[in-house]
């Protein structure tokens, strides 16, 4: 099952151009040569180098990329949403909501920590179920904060794909802060590549959207300090490891545009599933976001099917489908 769900977001990536084969095709056209030339410039005693970056290390895509930052060291992380369930007076309704954010550690001009040498995030996210009407209100919030280094590349693979981002994390967190049989709790060390396709048209980032045509990005962690699991599975005769069900790794696609023409033409679908995992516990999620004209909101759908919906819920089969709104700052 994993395999084909691999392949079939592998294929969608790369059809999402619309002709798949425009990929290898690289644009050959003349284009006008600039002549190279010196300019005599002060110099800086604060700048290693003893002199102002050069006009190819100001052309650095890690230079680039700092020029596009906003003032606001605050920004969306992942998707942030409020959705329901079922009808608040159904039993079973519940409400699952998310929060999530970055803070970029250092100021990008500083000359000891520049940008393109300590590109670093802290980054929080809180995912929490809220039964609707029921005790108790909160069946269980994860805590998820990390840290890591993001390193801007666009680098040409083939065509328009093209490899926009490296991330290194050092550490991420994530537990529910429950004691006892329902505490869970785990620590990772990770690496992602984060592979951009661009559009053939110009993309605004609206509500957290992406600004090229699709993204395809493989994570890799290893971890630990899982031993809440292990308790707990080993205490209801379950001999497999927590790794089974939530993986040694990630990999996404998520494509903009999906929908097209008229109102609908501002839209994302994000898909995801873990990998290197037993290939019996399956898990993937599903979300699909429609921009409201003239607002900061869409409308979102989310699609859960497999197993670590939570971390309470990690030994859980589901089916769930959530309706509401995402939002950006």
């Amino acid at each position: 099952m994993i395999k084909k769900m691999i392949a079939f977001i592998l294929v969608l990536f790369f059809a999402v151009s619309g002709d798949a084969g425009e990929l290898i095709v690289q644009d050959d056209s003349a284009k006008p040569v600039k002549q190279a030339y010196t300019v005599s410039q002060p110099q800086d005693v604060n700048n290693p180098e003893n002199s102002l970056p050069t006009v190819q290390q100001q052309q650095l895509p890690q230079n680039a990329y700092v020029e596009k930052k906003t003032e606001s060291p605050v920004s969306t992380y992942k998707v942030n949403y409020f959705s329901i369930n079922n009808w608040p007076g159904n039993n079973d309704a519940q409400v699952k909501f998310q929060i999530s954010m970055k803070f970029r550690v250092l100021d990008p001009n500083l000359y000891v920590f520049k940008y393109n040498i300590f590109p670093a995030y802290f980054a929080y996210t809180q995912k929490s179920l809220w039964n609707v009407g029921r005790h108790p209100y909160f069946e269980e919030s994860n805590y998820n904060p990390e840290f890591f280094l993001d390193y801007p590349v666009n680098a040409a693979v083939i065509g328009r794909l093209k490899l926009r981002n490296i991330v290194i994390s050092p550490l991420e967190h994530e537990s529910d802060g429950l004691d006892g049989a329902q505490a869970r709790s785990w620590n990772r060390q990770y690496v992602l590549f984060k592979f951009g396709l661009e559009s053939r048209e110009e993309l605004k980032e609206t509500n957290s959207f992406l600004s090229d045509k699709a993204l395809l990005y493989v994570k890799l962690w290893y971890a630990e300090g899982y031993s809440d699991e292990t308790n707990y599975l080993q205490s209801i005769g379950n001999n497999e490891k927590f790794l089974d069900y939530m993986g040694r790794g990630e990999i996404g696609v998520s494509v903009r545009n999906f929908l097209r023409g008229g109102s609908l033409s501002d839209n994302q679908l994000d898909m995801k599933t873990p990998i290197f995992r037993d290939v019996h516990k399956d898990s993937y999620e599903f979300e699909f976001r429609q921009k409201l004209p003239n607002t900061y909101f869409a409308l979102y759908l989310q699609y859960w099917y497999g197993y670590g919906e939570t971390l309470l819920r990690f030994d859980q089969f589901g089916r769930r489908l959530f309706v509401g709104l995402a939002f950006s700052y």
